[in-house]
């Protein structure tokens, strides 16, 4: 209740400056190499012209380790693993921490992970996801720094190939020293509607189109939708 209510006064009473700053959800896991990297990188997202908000996977070894990871970000907006969904408001999906994990889930499109199904609702809706790669990197420095880069080529180009299939869902994968203001600016893919979108409403008996208010929608398909009483509800 104490979170549904605190996302019905974000959407209601910030100003339009306010509304105009991108959603930045940060989904939290673990690696073998560390977390650390990701971490920093989002204490500097913090500081950025956006609204940050954090998640960590329900794990048991997570929950001692609370506290150091808000002193690390220095930001306490956490959304907790039960209440995700794909309801809340977000432009920018950003794994700070690529967990080998998190990527054999995401290209397996196990739905049934929370943060996998939010990630692939965020792709399907236009929404951006971008990752820290250094998980995926293992000619990366912090990998011989731990001594874990003694792996052998199968298993390195392994991680490249999934690094190619990543980018081919639509996930934006930077570096440590990546800026991330690129995104900030360019957070939504704006959708199209055409007559093909009202034509297919109308052979399921559907009446009403419900779409982001960033959607475009042609004339003709206005038109047609006019036509066919199918009533258009942007939210």
């Amino acid at each position: 209740m104490k979170h549904t209510l605190q996302e019905l006064s974000k959407r209601n009473s910030y100003s339009k400056s306010l509304q105009k700053r991108p959603y930045v959800l940060a989904l939290i896991t673990s690696h073998l190499i560390g977390m650390e990297p990701g971490l920093l990188y989002l204490k500097d997202l913090t500081n950025k012209q956006c609204m940050l908000r954090i998640s960590v996977e329900n794990l048991p070894y997570f929950h001692d380790e609370r506290n150091e990871i808000v002193r690390i970000i220095g930001n306490d907006d956490w959304i907790s693993h039960q209440q995700l969904s794909e309801n809340i408001m977000i432009d920018i999906v950003f794994l700070p921490v690529l967990s080998f994990s998190i990527v054999s889930d995401i290209l397996s499109f196990n739905e049934q992970r929370p943060f996998v199904r939010l990630i692939l609702h965020s792709l399907m809706t236009g929404k951006k996801v971008v990752a820290l790669k250094i998980g995926m990197d293992a000619d990366h420095q912090l990998w011989k720094v731990k001594g874990m880069d003694k792996g052998s080529q199968a298993f390195k180009r392994k991680l490249k190939e999934q690094m190619i299939q990543l980018k081919g869902l639509g996930i934006d994968l930077i570096n440590e020293d990546d800026h991330f203001d690129a995104f900030l600016y360019h957070s939504q893919k704006k959708s199209i509607v055409s007559a093909e979108t009202i034509r297919y409403l109308q052979q399921q008996n559907q009446h009403t189109l419900r779409m982001p208010s960033q959607t475009i929608i042609t004339p003709l398909a206005k038109d047609m939708a006019r036509e066919l009483n199918i009533a258009i509800i942007t939210e």
